[in-house]
């Protein structure tokens, strides 16, 4: 333990509630551990934990609600290249139909 004061190094005597710096004189208060005031550091500990996993949880639920939205908007979008690929591809294919017909009348079918 160190002075709040002066930053010594200080030896507690368990005993004692009050001690004083042997540096500066500053009185230190030594608190006693009992099992109400463990029980009570024990519940702080476990609230803080229940609280930063509640948030984590409640943190990455919204994270995957984001990621899920892009996803959506991912494979519509590719989706509707698709739609645009195959519409042109359907115009090239009836382009050429159109043609090959133009060219077995123009050369009479053979």
């Amino acid at each position: 333990m160190k002075c709040e004061h002066c930053g010594a190094a200080l030896e507690v005597d368990q005993l004692k509630q009050v001690r004083f710096c042997p540096y500066c004189g500053a009185e230190i208060e030594i608190k006693e551990e009992t099992p109400e005031t463990m029980a009570g550091a024990i519940h702080g500990i476990a609230k803080t934990f229940f609280n930063q996993t509640a948030d984590k949880i409640r943190y990455n639920r919204e994270h995957a609600a984001e990621i899920a939205e892009q996803k959506r908007k991912e494979k519509e979008e590719e989706a509707k290249n698709t739609r645009k690929i195959m519409m042109c591809m359907m115009g090239g294919l009836t382009v050429l139909m159109v043609i090959m017909m133009v060219v077995m009348r123009l050369t009479g079918g053979n």
